[in-house]
């Protein structure tokens, strides 16, 4: 368990050696790296964390994520009965089916991968109840004009390390979302902002970790002043790192 929380402590302080020592590195170029880079050896939940994770680590890290929201569900008395579900970076539909699963209506589902896309276009090509979009979710959101119930974004938020496209896709969630619904983001909300974590063999960000309290300033300007955060610990208890997996959940008010 030690062993865990040192590793995870391990990997903030590189990024905090990086970001501040180093300088600033240049953003990736997310149309094509999700296809030519990551997903090079096929499309699942266990390939959205990476290449080589194991079931059972997979199936662990969701297992401890939809723990946390149905936390939140059941503490707030949300019932996802026939309410409508937008889910950002879909990958493999893990979210789109585990929403489904608890009564939501319809499920429309955004990504930037071709790969994601086409392989969400075949899961669900008989089930009228889901709609898969392609395309950078600030793009993609501008022309959604029904409003949703609840927005996911798990694991999805800290790989826009453009700030002002992560500002434009929280303003275009806040849009679309109906009073009282929910924004659902998996991610990290520590103390440091703008912490870059994970670099590609040519050196550019993948990941950017932002701070709790610029989240808390943020989703304020958009009308998500209700938030609340969910710490995970279920990667102490497993020799196997798992992508940061604490919870937001902000209220549209």
């Amino acid at each position: 368990m030690f062993k865990q929380f040192l590793m995870k402590r391990a990997k903030i302080l590189h990024g905090l050696y990086r970001t501040s020592v180093r300088g600033h590195s240049q953003g990736y170029a997310a149309d094509r790296w999700w296809d030519e880079e990551f997903f090079t050896k096929g499309l699942s939940d266990r390939q959205t964390i990476s290449q080589d994770k194991s079931l059972l680590s997979a199936a662990y890290h969701y297992a401890s994520v939809e723990m946390l929201i149905l936390r939140h569900l059941v503490k707030e008395n949300f019932d996802l009965h026939s309410k409508r579900i937008c889910d950002l970076g879909s990958g493999s539909g893990h979210w789109i089916g585990f929403y489904l699963s608890l009564g939501a209506s319809a499920c429309t589902g955004v990504d930037i991968s071709s790969k994601s896309v086409n392989f969400l276009g075949e899961k669900y090509a008989k089930d009228n109840r889901v709609t898969i979009c392609h395309g950078k979710l600030d793009q993609i959101l501008q022309n959604f004009n029904d409003p949703y119930d609840l927005v996911n974004a798990i694991g999805v938020m800290f790989h826009l390390v453009d700030e002002e496209e992560w500002q434009r896709v929280i303003s275009e969630v806040s849009r679309i979302l109906k009073p009282g619904g929910l924004f659902v983001v998996g991610g990290h909300f520590g103390w440091f902002n703008n912490l870059n974590v994970q670099f590609n063999s040519d050196d550019t960000v993948n990941k950017k970790l932002r701070s709790a309290a610029h989240w808390r300033r943020i989703l304020r300007s958009e009308r998500l002043g209700e938030m609340k955060i969910y710490r995970n610990r279920a990667y102490l208890f497993i020799r196997d790192s798992l992508p940061e997996n604490n919870l937001l959940v902000a209220t549209k008010v």
